[in-house]
């Protein structure tokens, strides 16, 4: 990397302070978050945490070698910039950090021959993401951003650690609301875009589904014209997400309308294979593909690699090659032995249709096995959370779990769901809290069951497999 500081100060419309016997930089060669990172040459931006504070640390990062720093204030009056990291070396003092830091990441962006790829959806993003990375990567540099790297500040870290050496970078894009992924494009320029489905998440701030389409268009909406739009072609508001794009689309999915499609689906408790036609009926090519990731939605993600490899160029044995090489990423259905135990560990993140799909797993990897399912409620899905709550219950019923047991204040909905099943006496609890969740799973399950943990984000059910796996290691001879 080297970005000109004059050219830094004009993308972000900072003001550079410069202490009196301080050398003037003129260039930096990388960009540093946390200062113990921090190297000669860089450009340390501090950020405001929930938990730290950057600017507590511009000493340290200019002690490791770092020649300016990037600091809040009001860019116009220097009185109201705190003396200790001004004094401490060049500072560009700017309203917003966090913006400031985006603002440098498109620089960056701009200055490299990279191709990118940019994936949305409600679910499978981080799955989607793996997956184009491992096509990609058979003929090209490829590099993809880390897991959870998906909103404006870790869009901007992706970016800013790519070099020129990086053929195509898979980019996940989130968002909370609407601009916030058209932020996200010009920051990152993608020249490809896929959109994996739309889903029930933030119905809590974005109201209806339609919103949510019209928030994740805004990434095929911002793509060039000789640039590829993906999307579903089984999901009902398609034609809205390529209402306003102008480049060429490309739909995947199961339907004999899809583009990229696949047939012959068999699905093991090791995964699926399927056959793959890129082209569609007419004139299509036809492959043979395994994927060690099991249900049947992990086919459709799977499909928006086939489709962005296509767009490269890549032949049907190249997909099928990278798809073949793909693993699950972590906390999203990631199946673990804990002893005799099988356990999905899915609890990164959940919506109605993730739960679905949760299930299916269960279904495919656990046979036979008894069934414990552990869920925590489901956040920012607005006024019908209880319905939505009371459905994913009735679901999980039908599979006749030996315990359902929900997890947080509002996860009681899911029991009334499961009410309307015939389970066994004593098969339901709730639990308040992950860590009153515990000891109920650990004196319910049983060597050789298969044990799903699921929940929001904000819920951090992954405390409940730290408490599952802690158990059975005291309990261990």
């Amino acid at each position: 990397m080297h970005l000109a500081v004059s050219d830094i100060v004009a993308a972000t419309g900072g003001r550079l302070v410069l202490p009196p016997g301080k050398p003037v930089p003129t260039a930096v060669s990388g960009v540093a978050t946390d200062s113990r990172k921090a190297a000669p040459g860089h450009l340390f931006v501090a950020l405001r945490g929930p938990h730290a504070d950057g600017h507590q640390f511009v000493e340290d990062a200019l002690a490791r070698g770092a020649v300016l720093s990037v600091v809040s204030g009001e860019p116009v009056a220097a009185e109201s910039v705190a003396a200790e990291p001004v004094a401490a070396g060049p500072a560009l003092v700017v309203a917003d950090t966090l913006r400031a830091l985006g603002a440098i990441a498109a620089l960056h962006r701009r200055t490299l021959s990279t191709t990118v790829v940019g994936i949305t959806g409600s679910v499978g993003k981080t799955t989607t993401v793996g997956l184009c990375a491992e096509v990609l990567g058979v003929r090209f540099n490829a590099a993809r951003s880390a897991e959870s790297w998906n909103a404006e500040l870790g869009v901007a870290l992706a970016l800013l650690g790519l070099d020129q050496g990086v053929e195509v970078a898979v980019i996940e894009m989130a968002m909370r609301g609407l601009g916030q992924i058209r932020e996200l494009v010009e920051m990152a320029l993608p020249r490809i875009g896929a959109v994996t489905t739309i889903g029930d998440t933030h119905l809590e701030l974005l109201g209806t589904r339609e919103n949510i389409a019209a928030a994740k268009a805004e990434l095929l909406e911002g793509l060039p014209a000789n640039g590829t739009a993906i999307v579903n072609a089984d999901e009902p508001l398609t034609e809205r997400l390529v209402r306003n794009v102008r480049c060429p689309v490309v739909r995947f999915g199961l339907s004999p309308e899809a583009d990229v499609r696949a047939t012959e689906i068999r699905c093991t408790p090791d995964g699926c294979a399927f056959v793959l036609d890129v082209g569609g009926q007419v004139g299509g090519r036809q492959g043979d593909v395994t994927l060690s990731l099991p249900g049947t939605h992990q086919v459709r993600n799977a499909l928006v690699a086939a489709a962005v490899g296509h767009a490269f160029g890549l032949g049907l044995h190249e997909i099928a090659a990278g798809l073949a090489r793909a693993c699950q990423a972590k906390m999203r259905q990631e199946i673990i032995h804990l002893g005799e135990l099988l356990v999905v560990d899915d609890t990164y993140n959940a919506s109605p249709q993730s739960m679905q799909a949760a299930f299916d797993v269960v279904v495919l990897a656990g046979g036979s096995r008894r069934r414990v399912l552990v869920l925590g409620e489901m956040l920012e899905l607005g006024p019908d959370t209880p319905e939505f709550h009371r459905r994913v219950g009735r679901q999980a019923a039908e599979l006749q779990p030996a315990l359902l047991l929900v997890v947080g204040p509002n996860a009681r909905w899911y029991l009334d769901g499961a009410a309307s099943a015939v389970l066994a006496p004593g098969a339901a609890a709730w639990a308040g809290t992950t860590e009153e969740a515990i000891p109920l799973l650990r004196s319910a399950v049983r060597p050789g069951d298969i044990v799903l943990i699921k929940g929001s984000r904000g819920i951090e059910m992954e405390k409940v497999l730290q408490g599952l796996r802690a158990g059975m290691e005291v309990a261990s001879p």
